[in-house]
């Protein structure tokens, strides 16, 4: 009998650090984890994967457009609107807005401890 093979969740990360983008592939290692340095390439792993991605988790401060723009652009396009977005960002004074704007959560950077990060994802994606 072949043994059956379930697929992994998705998570994107979209964060121009590439240190931030290693941690959380460690840190989410129960899922795929693909990753993006910025808006362009962000948009394009998202168009590709919108069908089957559970989560998105954007960094506020991109090298073109900012995550604010990003999330405005996520959250406005009903291919991706209904995708929970995490906010990841060490500019706390943008927290509520990013939760008014249909983020799930705002993390500070820098983020918590691995087991915070995998219980807190595992909460939104179930």
């Amino acid at each position: 009998m072949d043994a059956v093979t379930t697929e992994k969740k998705k998570i994107l990360v979209i964060d121009d650090a590439e240190v931030n983008q290693m941690l959380l592939t460690r840190m989410l290692a129960d899922y795929e984890v693909l990753t993006a340095s910025d808006d362009k390439e962000g948009m394009a792993l998202l168009q590709e994967n919108a069908d089957n991605l559970s989560l998105i988790i954007l960094d506020l401060v991109l090298p073109e457009v900012s995550g604010i723009e990003l999330l405005q652009q996520i959250k406005s396009d009903p291919a991706t609107k209904d995708i929970p977005v995490i906010i990841m960002s060490a500019q706390v004074q943008m927290e509520q807005t990013t939760l008014d704007m249909g983020a799930v959560e705002f993390w500070k950077k820098p983020f918590y401890n691995a087991a915070e990060v995998q219980k807190r994802v595992a909460k939104i994606i179930k």
